[in-house]
């Protein structure tokens, strides 16, 4: 548990700003708290829905490039020399560089697609489920950091209740040795120094544990912290109000298998990626066919200083007027080179459809292997809550037995196996509580069950 929680401490700590820093104001959460906050300040699932926000912009960019037409506007300005001579006689018309003005020329084109053979009704396809992919990840990381959250949560519970027990070993130790001294003093036949040797030792081995349950809770408050965003030196602390509560229902494994191929957002963002390709290579494939589109321009000059000339067979640059639309085809003859995006983007569908088949088979094994971890650790805290039972039975009557003898072996050993058994109960209890937090995260449960 320890060397768990020091890994997430490690990995935890690159998390941004603190909530309170310096607050000497205490704060208490509960596991629903700290759940919401986790969600709320986690930078993997920023960068997720910052990721999501880029893929709603290409997605409506997709879908303008479908109904929108193209829209160029192009204006210039230059010199623009004047005009002498005859304007109604060809021949004497020429241009008149000391009378020099100023033009203006505008240019509107327009080109609207008409027929792309599946180009763009594609394109905006494979936004659309890129847009879906990216959502999924979001949910998916959600899911990842309750489950983190529990883990740390259960964690600082288990160490916390193991300090609880070592104070109380502690305590009793203390009055074991208080009642051996005065037996010594009283001149007691059953007892010895020996007895207070065999209970140095037993106190030393119970200090020992009570400073890793110490170390163990700092650790964890300290990753937890660092997962929520909460400044380092804040009086924090957790309040588990599900200690004691009831269980929840097993269901049947092939619940939670349908569960995890219906609800995993993994899952969903392997399809969504699966059906994007395909849309993708569609699009490839269109560009095997010519691109139709209608293509229009508008053209005008202004040379204000210039006299305009009404004359058909003279072309005059600066004062005009002049339009047309026309239907155009395009074709890229580079067939080699399309032929090659093309297969590249059959590879990538191919591989990732192998990738969605791979990953369902695995989701069935690790489904059905969380929920044998999590049958295991039921029977587990139902036998070491017996075998716990057992052991405080054996305890009392071995406490009865050093009040009359005085004999400490029996008591040290029932000592032993009592905090031995406390111990195994709760971290039983440790075990049965992430192996249910883990089989919500396998079966795409872990948000909607995030507070239990």
């Amino acid at each position: 548990m320890l060397r768990f929680l020091t890994h997430m401490l490690a990995t935890s700590l690159i998390t941004g700003t603190a909530i309170a820093q310096g607050s000497a104001q205490p704060v208490r959460m509960t596991l629903e708290q700290c759940v919401d906050r986790a969600l709320m300040v986690s930078p993997d699932i920023e960068q997720a829905v910052l990721a999501v926000k880029g893929l709603e912009a290409r997605l409506s960019e997709a879908k303008f490039a479908g109904i929108t037409p193209q829209l160029q506007w192009t204006n210039i300005f230059g010199p623009a020399p004047g005009i002498k001579g005859d304007t109604e006689q060809i021949e004497t018309i020429r241009s008149d560089l000391s009378d020099l003005g100023v033009f203006s020329r505008t240019h509107i084109e327009l080109v609207q697609p008409l027929y792309t053979f599946g180009k763009l009704g594609n394109a905006k396809k494979a936004a659309g489920y890129g847009l879906e992919a990216g959502e999924a990840a979001v949910e998916s990381k959600k899911n990842d950091v309750v489950l983190q959250v529990k883990k740390l949560f259960y964690g600082l519970v288990l160490a916390t209740e193991l300090k609880e027990i070592i104070l109380e070993s502690e305590e009793k130790v203390g009055e074991a040795r208080q009642r051996v001294n005065e037996m010594i003093e009283e001149d007691s036949e059953d007892v010895g120094q020996n007895d207070l040797l065999k209970i140095d030792v037993f106190e030393f081995e119970v200090q020992q544990s009570r400073a890793r349950a110490e170390k163990s809770i700092e650790m964890g408050k300290a990753a937890l912290m660092a997962l929520l965003d909460i400044d380092r030196f804040s009086d924090f602390d957790i309040v588990d109000v599900a200690a004691g509560t009831d269980p929840p229902r097993l269901e049947g494994l092939n619940v939670y298998i349908e569960q995890a191929k219906s609800r995993r957002h993994d899952i969903r963002q392997l399809r969504a990626g699966v059906l994007a390709r395909r849309a993708l290579l569609k699009v490839a494939r269109s560009d095997f066919y010519p691109q139709i589109a209608l293509a229009g321009s508008v053209q005008w000059g202004i040379a204000p200083h210039r006299p305009e000339l009404d004359n058909p067979f003279l072309r005059d640059e600066f004062n005009f007027i002049r339009g047309g639309a026309v239907i155009t085809l395009r074709q890229n003859f580079n067939f080699g080179l399309t032929r090659a995006k093309y297969l590249a983007r059959k590879a990538e569908l191919e591989s990732l459809a192998s990738r969605e088949s791979q990953a369902l088979n695995a989701v069935e094994l690790q489904v059905e292997q969380t929920y044998r971890d999590v049958i295991e650790a039921s029977a587990n805290v139902v036998n070491s809550d017996r075998a716990l039972r057992s052991a405080r039975a054996w305890l009392t009557a071995a406490t009865l037995g050093f009040d009359v003898t005085g004999d400490s072996s029996e008591l040290l050993d029932a000592y032993t196996a009592h905090a031995k058994m406390q111990h195994a109960h709760r971290q039983a209890l440790f075990e049965y509580r992430v192996s249910l937090a883990e089989l919500d995260h396998v079966t795409g449960n872990g948000v909607s069950n995030a507070r239990r």
